[in-house]
């Protein structure tokens, strides 16, 4: 699949807003903390738990610091957006890009956040943390990044993440997936987290005067349940089901049309994908909801399917699926759990980079098979990594050595979220097949052709350990090596691609290479 990035093509080197965070800094911090969650038991400064426990979702997503648009040069603590919560936090991601068509709907935006905000003076119903990113010919053409940002976001009357925290925004661009020159407003619960709407400009530009604001979408169950799931063509059974039948199972929605090239090139993968899936065991079924434009098209499309359809006469109820389930544009597959929560938004994804579906139902998990998508987070943090053949049972048995080193690993670390947290310094396990994305990597780190090898890779120090020739491996000796990797035991190599000295003699990290952008 071609993939956009919008990662900013700016400058290396990365400064980390919270070591600029000063004494005073601190204190008020920790006096928003006390103001948040009542005086501490000692009636002092709050303890390490209570701060550990106000340290709330924006902080861990946003970090530290954000900066006042109209003061660019003046950093605000995150923790305001605590104290001071608004209902809903937008995301809101634009670039610097002739091309692009961001500065129309940043206009918007600021008209609809003054309208929403009007006359609130404690609680606002929306709050915007502003990722301005260069693309395009800018990326290159700007000159002063820096001027570039003060530009754009000086008459703004939000947040904004900090011109130069390249991480926090290549994190954030990577987290919600987006694409390179297109604005973006991501909406999120301001009291959990959670994702209510990806699709912020969409949803604005159709409704201008906020009245649906903030747009939650229904539970897709009620559009599920709205009559009978017929059986496509190509299903082994003409008998319809109903949505109560399938209440064991996950389930993937596929919004998709005959006319679409792009639909057209993903079904033949769904399918092959959706079958061993199914052989693998797992209660697995398919919902197609058709985009086509005629009801030839439509039957056409299904003929070689072997999942169930939404009826295509049934307009409304595959309009209500779409809003409940965010969807953007074709093609887009949504994997539920069996009650019908969303476990992702972003399947087609997942599925392309785990044909084999060996990551199935891609939920987060503590030891995941490593595809190109896990191989990417390499950089971002160490890794307990065992190589071993492709087949199930090889699956089963490192699953099994790996799985209590990681459970026990997690334990100790009660508080940390995947869904916002960095991955800094949080140790990852995986299962590296045999297959090109660990050939990559045994190249890039210098590790022999052999399977069992259990293995501990930290890109981004630049070093790997290998467990000891001869030894077993077991849950015992790989907790062993867990365990003296952490206090620092082992001995360990350095990464050559990373240590691989320029030709002025400085130290050059180099980067796995990324296959989705040859």
């Amino acid at each position: 699949m071609a993939a956009c990035s919008a990662v900013p093509n700016v400058a290396n080197n990365v400064n980390d807003c919270a070591s600029r965070n000063n004494k005073q800094q601190q204190q008020q911090q920790q006096q928003q903390l006390m103001d948040l969650n009542g005086k501490s038991n000692n009636g002092g400064a709050p303890s390490p738990s209570q701060l550990a426990k106000a340290a709330a979702w924006q902080q861990r997503l946003l970090g530290k610091q954000l900066c006042r648009c109209a003061k660019p040069g003046l950093k605000s603590s995150t923790l305001e957006l605590v104290v001071n919560q608004s209902e809903v936090l937008g995301l809101y991601f634009s670039f610097v890009d002739p091309a692009a068509s961001c500065d129309d709907f940043t206009r918007h935006l600021a008209q609809l956040y003054e309208a929403l905000n009007a006359g609130l003076n404690v609680k606002k119903k929306l709050e915007v943390v502003h990722v301005l990113l260069w693309s395009g010919a800018a990326a290159q053409e700007v000159l002063d990044v820096e001027a570039s940002f003060r530009e754009h976001v000086s008459d703004l009357p939000w947040l904004a993440v900090a011109c130069d925290d390249y991480e926090r925004k290549t994190r954030l661009t990577r987290r919600y997936r987006i694409k390179a020159g297109v604005p973006t407003l991501v909406l999120l619960d301001n009291a959990t987290g959670q994702v209510i709407t990806r699709g912020g400009v969409e949803r604005a530009l159709a409704d201008p005067q906020a009245a649906g604001f903030p747009w939650r979408p229904a539970h897709p169950k009620q559009a599920l349940e709205d009559g009978p799931l017929l059986p496509c063509a190509g299903r082994d059974s003409n008998e319809p089901m109903l949505h109560e039948e399938l209440r064991h199972c996950y389930k993937a929605v596929y919004f998709s049309a005959h006319w679409c090239p792009p639909c057209k090139a993903f079904t033949p993968q769904l399918v092959e994908t959706y079958q061993r899936i199914r052989e693998r065991g797992h209660d697995f079924e398919v919902i197609f909801v058709s985009s086509d434009r005629s009801e030839e098209s439509y039957k056409t499309y299904t003929e070689t399917m072997p999942w169930l359809r939404i009826p295509f006469e049934q307009e409304d109820r595959r309009q209500r699926l779409a809003r409940a389930l965010d969807v953007q544009a074709i093609p887009t597959l949504v994997i539920l759990d069996p009650r019908d929560n969303i476990i992702t938004l972003e399947g087609r994804t997942e599925l392309l980079e785990d044909p084999e579906g060996l990551n199935f139902p891609w939920t987060s998990r503590l030891v995941n098979i490593l595809t190109e998508k896990y191989a990417t987070s390499l950089h971002d943090a160490p890794a307990i990594i065992l190589f071993v053949e492709g087949d199930d049972c090889e699956i089963q048995f490192g699953e099994s050595v790996l799985l209590p080193a990681a459970e026990l690993y997690r334990r100790e670390r009660p508080d940390y979220d995947p869904n916002f947290d960095d991955p800094d310094d949080q140790l990852q396990f995986y299962i590296a097949l045999d297959c090109e994305t660990s050939d990559i990597l045994r190249e890039f780190v210098g590790l022999e052709d052999a399977v069992p090898l259990l293995t501990a890779v930290d890109i981004p120090r630049g070093l790997y350990a290998v467990m000891e020739d001869g030894a077993e491996i077991g849950v015992e000796s790989v907790q062993q090596f867990v365990d003296s990797y952490r206090a620092g035991k082992l001995q360990t190599h350095k990464i050559t691609a990373v240590h691989k000295q320029s030709g002025g003699g400085g130290d050059q990290q180099q980067q796995l290479p990324d296959k989705s952008q040859e």
